[in-house]
């Protein structure tokens, strides 16, 4: 006896063909697709009409950071960490900080005054290395940002612009000169008025000026007045604020007052250069 299995029979009565079967597939994909972006659909109408009752939100305002604002907060600090290593954040040479450009303070050249020349300030932090490592990193990045705060409060009561910026150190240009010595004595009186529960109490900030022309190009402004500048800093200790020649010739020496001079050599510039220790106590008083 011969047994006969009958396969599955088509619509037609016929055996099923393998187009059918592949159409029934597709078909049966495709209503589970649609399904899908159904739900899909019906989630983003519900969204967009939730939006629509809430109204329209208030977008806040963002402001481009500048070398003296975007990096100079804890947030800011912390990006220079990932940007450029812990290494970069602490290094607070005013050497390195003449030459290091990331400038994004424009008009510059405006600054100049007729002659073509301007006061370029520079400041840092006394041990600052040490005083990181007292700190710890987290330690460091909260004081930062208060230093930051209160030099670039004088900056600004004092019309003078942030060229730069980096680790602890400040590069600023200032159209005149007695607005130079006016804003880093007022650094250094809002640093000696702080009480003993303030994170910048006892941190000591050295502060050098020197007046002369500058090359200005890319918004940043290079050439020999400028690193000599930052000599001038260099040579000053903590809670100091040094001048050159040209600065106390721009103020005038009535109008200065300086607890003292001293003959210093320069690292690369020839010559001896005579340096004034501004009385910062008194100094700046008319324009503060």
């Amino acid at each position: 006896m011969r047994l006969i299995v009958d396969g599955p029979r088509s619509r037609y009565g016929g055996a099923v063909s393998a187009l059918e079967v592949v159409l029934a597939v597709s078909t049966g994909a495709l209503a589970v697709a649609l399904a899908v972006t159904v739900v899909r659909l019906r989630a983003v109408r519900r969204q967009v009409a939730r939006l629509q009752e809430e109204g329209p939100r208030p977008t806040r305002q963002r402001r481009v950071p500048t070398a003296t604002q975007a990096v100079r907060t804890v947030v800011g600090t912390a990006l220079k960490v990932r940007d450029h290593g812990l290494g970069g954040v602490i290094r607070s040479s005013v050497d390195d900080l003449a030459l290091w450009a990331d400038v994004e303070r424009p008009d510059l050249a405006g600054l100049a005054g007729a002659d073509g020349t301007l006061t370029i300030l520079f400041s840092d932090i006394e041990d600052s290395t040490a005083l990181n490592h007292e700190l710890g990193d987290r330690g460091w990045v909260r004081l930062l940002s208060r230093h930051d705060r209160l030099v670039q409060r004088a900056v600004d009561a004092h019309g003078g612009h942030v060229v730069k910026t980096q680790g602890d150190g400040f590069m600023v240009a200032f159209a005149e000169a007695a607005e130079a010595v006016a804003a880093a004595c007022m650094i250094q009186r809002d640093l000696s008025r702080l009480r003993s529960r303030s994170k910048l109490y006892g941190v000591r900030v050295r502060i050098g000026a020197h007046r002369g022309s500058a090359v200005h190009r890319d918004n940043d402004l290079f050439g020999r007045n400028v690193a000599l500048a930052a000599r001038v800093a260099s040579q000053a200790d903590g809670a100091e604020v040094l001048v050159s020649d040209a600065v106390l010739r721009a103020v005038g020496e009535a109008a200065l007052p300086v607890l003292d001079s001293r003959e210093v050599e320069l690292k690369g510039v020839p010559g001896t250069h005579r340096l004034h220790r501004v009385d910062w106590q008194r100094g700046g008083s008319a324009t503060v």
